[in-house]
This record gives C-alpha cells, sequence and structure tokens, in this order.
C-alpha cells in the first residue's frame, strides 16, 4: 500500500519536475537549441513520458512559463495603501517588490528573457504575460503618480509622466544581466538609487524626506 502510495504521489509531482527540468534546459540552451530528449535526461525519464504530460516541446515550453513566471504583486494592495499614507512610501514599497519579483526571482527574470527571445513565436503568450503582468503594472505606477498629485505630494506635471520610464531602470537592469552575464551591480544600492532619482522628478521642492 505504502509503494502504491508512493508511486502515486511521484506521479503527482511529475508534471512539476518536467517543467523545472525544462526551466533549466531551456535557461541553459535556449529554446531551438533545447529538445525533449534533453529535457527527458534531465528528468530521468523516457522521451515518451514527457508526451504524457505535455503534447509538444511548443506546449511544455509555454505551460514551463505559465507555471512558474507567477509573479507576487497585487496591485490592489499598493492601491489600497494610498490612502494610509504617503504616495512615495507606496510606490517605493511597489518598486522595491518589483524589483524582487523581476529580478532577484529566477524564475521571472530568465522568463522574461524567454519572452524577449522568442516573442515572434510566442505572440499569444506574450500578450497573456503583457495582460497579466506588464499592463497592470504600469496601470499601479501611473495611479500611484495620479493621487500623490491630486494630493500635492507630486508635481502636478509628474501625471503627465509616462510610468514606463519611471521603471525603466529596473527593465536595463535585467536586460543587462543577461546580455553580459558577468555584468555585476549591487542590486539593492541600485535600487535605492533608482528610488533616489524618481524622488527628485516627482515630489515638489522642500517635500522630501
Amino acid at each position: 500500500m505504502a509503494l502504491t502510495g508512493t508511486r502515486a504521489e511521484r506521479k503527482q509531482a511529475r508534471p512539476r519536475e518536467i517543467l523545472q527540468a525544462a526551466f533549466e534546459e531551456f535557461s541553459l540552451r535556449g529554446y531551438a537549441a533545447t529538445s525533449v530528449e534533453h529535457i527527458a535526461d534531465r528528468v530521468g525519464v523516457t522521451k515518451g513520458t514527457i508526451y504524457v504530460y505535455f503534447s509538444s516541446k511548443e506546449n511544455l515550453f509555454e505551460s514551463m512559463v505559465s507555471e512558474l513566471a507567477q509573479p507576487s504583486i497585487d496591485s490592489s494592495f499598493y492601491l489600497s495603501a494610498l490612502y494610509r499614507g504617503a504616495a512615495i512610501d507606496t510606490l517605493t514599497a511597489f518598486l522595491r517588490d518589483l524589483y524582487k519579483a523581476m529580478v532577484q526571482d529566477r524564475y521571472m527574470s530568465e522568463i522574461s528573457r524567454f519572452l524577449v527571445a522568442e516573442a515572434n513565436s510566442f505572440g499569444d503568450l506574450r500578450r497573456k504575460y503583457r495582460e497579466a503582468f506588464a499592463l497592470p503594472v504600469l496601470a499601479t505606477v501611473q495611479a500611484i503618480v495620479e493621487h500623490g498629485c491630486e494630493t500635492g505630494e507630486f508635481r502636478g506635471e509628474a501625471a503627465d509622466l509616462d510610468p514606463f520610464l519611471l521603471i525603466s531602470p529596473l527593465l536595463g537592469l535585467n536586460v543587462a544581466r543577461h546580455i553580459d552575464p558577468e555584468f555585476k551591480v549591487a542590486t539593492e544600492q541600485f535600487v535605492e538609487q533608482h528610488i533616489l532619482f524618481i524622488r527628485y522628478f516627482l515630489e515638489k521642492r522642500g517635500t522630501g524626506r
């Protein structure tokens, strides 16, 4: 009976093991150079076992992105925080969490690279990522800035800033690290400098703390 239970547990865990192996192989070789055999070898199963759970390499790649790229960013939390404190504090907390999700989380960082590299091959996947993550992030930044402008905390003209401009240093850091694996930067220090940069442009002079 115990053996049956163990086999059932292994079968239940198998899809996740395959997805994690796929992530490692795609990260190492890229999508085109990775074969289903490479992934099967890493898991220690046959090629046929992979196809029991995933219909094709493309289906496996799409499932890997959908399952492993789950950023823990809840926009509603930050938007509700706007009415409990300063807008700059909310924006600062949001940016720090965004760095954790996009730069420090290995799954999210690598999968962002995959989506850029394979954008032409996986248009639907790219659109899902944009709608589920990128657009809500930009909308949250915009809402925080507009609130700060309405309350007089930020300069009025800040409401016209493109929210993409405010998070572009984060994206640039992510891209730089992927282009040059030897690129080194103290991430925490970079985050704090990014925040200082934003405060300089958003806050009214004499209101910084």
